[in-house]
């Protein structure tokens, strides 16, 4: 009797445990987003660590400093900057979404798949969207990895003539930000 009863307690306070930890909110300002344009030409990536990432009761929000993107060549950031991204313009990007199912997932120490859905903002243009991603819980609080496609056209980056063959028009982007307990 005792035994059942005290696995009864220990998968009721499991639960709770589990269910306290997602109620919790995660948070970070060293994010790190970077991002990939791979043409048969030319091949450039820029890496941006200054990214803002907040997680609680399965939503979640970036905020992406576009000035804050650094390539290897300067020309290279500077066309971004300001043909491109015009930053001082649209200075930041951004998404935020909602777990999808979220009653499917539990936070654990092992790599958990999410689809999240919600809405990027870049360039100054809005735009619906589903990510899929993982969550994983660390030691310090949680950790969010997703990899995925975006189309220029799709957020009114326009891409010169003269610079088609190198620049593609979609951007594979990569996400990877670790969020301490707040």
């Amino acid at each position: 009797m005792k035994k059942s009863q005290i696995f009864i307690a220990f998968v009721a306070l499991l639960s709770w445990s589990q269910n306290t930890l997602q109620a919790q909110t995660f948070k970070t300002a060293t994010g790190i987003v970077s991002f990939t344009s791979k043409t048969d030409y030319e091949t450039f990536e820029a890496i941006n660590n200054q990214v803002s990432a907040a997680y609680s009761k399965g939503k979640i929000q970036f905020r992406v400093p576009v000035n804050a993107f650094i390539f290897e060549k300067k020309l290279m950031q500077t066309h971004f900057q300001e043909n491109y991204m015009e930053s001082v313009k649209y200075p930041n990007g951004s998404f935020k979404g909602t777990i999808i199912y979220p009653e499917n997932f539990k936070l654990s120490t092992k790599a958990q798949n999410v689809r999240v859905k919600g809405v990027f903002n870049i360039h100054g243009v809005e735009k619906e969207t589903e990510i899929l991603g993982s969550i994983t819980q660390t030691k310090n609080g949680i950790g969010l990895v997703a990899n995925f496609s975006i189309l220029l056209s799709d957020f009114n980056i326009n891409i010169p003539s003269m610079a088609v063959n190198k620049i593609a028009p979609n951007i594979d982007i990569r996400v990877n930000a670790e969020l301490p307990k707040k």
